[in-house]
């Protein structure tokens, strides 16, 4: 069914149930557009409450606030200017945009980016990226997670994966992190739990004390001009930092860089290593080092979004090709299939590339870390089958000069995820 609502500028929708994916899209005109199989739809004050027994696409105001108890699918959200809230999803969530976000349990994996107020969540059974988003408050989550871009507090409870929480201008809490821990340039507070793996530690720190615990190797890499009250603890310590009234024991050091600095603490089970954040002194960081810095910055900076738009020009090519050929509905079910495949390419590259800087860095230190057991593969799913009629209609698309065989192929790929 297609059917559109009048519902004004800035409606509230309540989406009860939907059974299948739900893809939600904000738009500038004042109506709710409604794709689904057997889809039940209420007109109340303010808005709209949806129930669906299957698949669900809406196109809604910009201006809209979303609330939805539960989808048994993935979830795409993109363009809705409003507060958004989920209760729980058993697939993947993508939110794009809007003033905030409240979530309860995800069972896949989680994007969010571009959300202008705070975001929240409980369990998250994947990984997890935010990118530009305010506040954030986190409970569990059972893989990675990354942030970049907080414009306010982070607060997390436990981090099964990695963590890598960058540009964060306010305050940063952290009860424990089962792996290694990235820190970049934060700016407030910091109240960090143990960390199992390593922890690398860049740039200047606020005012006040901050300390850092890791069951591994902890490397710190700091601003030369910056003042630093500093105490690290550690059976290994090697010292690349221009410190004065230092003062060294056994298994402990502590020094300082100018005066009324934040007092930070160190303390790992492994090693502890402290270099400048911008080396003056070659024999300690060598050019060839800056070099893969430079590479890794080119290459792989902003790698998600470079195959996002590939494929999104593809789709939109496509889409039309297989609009004016079978119809609306075919056109729409195999574009969203492709936008999802997108989505999942472009969340992998950034996480490539997040793990191959992490191998750089790691290549720098003094000891080579240990190696470490690795992680048991993960069963790889059963896969669907794209139906007879689907190859049927793209394999002639193909016959008929529509599409390329390399296109044809992608669609094939996209039906049977």
């Amino acid at each position: 069914m297609t059917d559109k609502y009048e519902v004004g500028k800035m409606p509230h929708l309540l989406i009860e149930a939907c059974r299948g994916d739900l893809v939600v899209k904000g738009w500038g005109d004042m109506t709710v557009m409604v794709k689904g199989d057997d889809v039940q739809v209420d007109e109340v004050d303010g808005g709209l409450t949806l129930r669906s027994n299957g698949r669900l696409r809406l196109s809604v105001p910009e201006n809209s606030s979303l609330a939805v108890t539960h989808v048994h699918g993935d979830t795409i959200i993109r363009g809705v200017q409003g507060d958004v809230s989920i209760g729980s999803a058993s697939g993947d969530v993508i939110l794009s945009a809007g003033a905030g976000a409240k979530l309860g349990d995800v069972q896949g994996d989680l994007s969010a980016k571009n959300i202008d107020g705070a975001v929240s969540v409980n369990n998250i059974s994947g990984d997890a990226v935010f990118r530009h988003v305010g506040d954030m408050r986190v409970n569990d989550v059972f893989g990675d997670l990354s942030a970049r871009g907080v414009n306010g507090s982070v607060s997390i409870n436990t981090v099964a994966g990695d963590v890598g929480l960058r540009n964060v201008t306010g305050d940063v809490t952290l009860k424990s992190g089962m792996r290694d821990a990235n820190f970049r340039f934060l700016g407030g507070q910091t109240d960090i739990g143990e960390i199992q793996g390593d922890v690398r530690l860049y740039g200047e720190l606020a005012p006040g004390k901050h300390a850092f615990t890791a069951a591994g190797d902890i490397v710190l890499r700091w601003p030369v001009q910056s003042p630093l009250l500093l105490t690290a603890t550690a059976p290994q310590i090697s010292n690349r930092l221009q410190l004065e009234k230092v003062f060294e024991e056994d298994g402990s050091l502590s020094g300082s860089i100018g005066e009324d600095g934040p007092v930070v603490s160190l303390t790992a089970n492994g090693r502890i290593i402290l270099k400048d954040l911008h080396p003056v002194n070659d024999e300690w960081d060598s050019f060839r080092d800056e070099d893969m810095d430079f590479d890794f910055s080119i290459d792989l900076e902003g790698l998600g979004a470079q195959i996002t738009a590939q494929v999104n020009q593809q789709v939109a090519r496509v889409t039309a090709e297989l609009e004016s050929k079978f119809g609306t509905d075919f056109s729409q079910k195999m574009s969203e299939k492709i936008a999802r495949q997108a989505e999942r390419a472009a969340e992998r590259a950034e996480k490539a590339a997040e793990r191959a800087r992490q191998r750089v860095e790691r290549q720098r230190t003094e000891w080579q870390t240990p190696p470490r057991r690795p992680t048991p593969p993960t069963p790889p799913q059963k896969q669907k089958k794209a139906s007879a009629e689907e190859q049927l209609k793209i394999l002639k698309m193909v016959e008929q000069g529509l599409i390329t065989p390399d296109e044809a192929s992608m669609l094939l790929e996209a039906l049977e995820n």
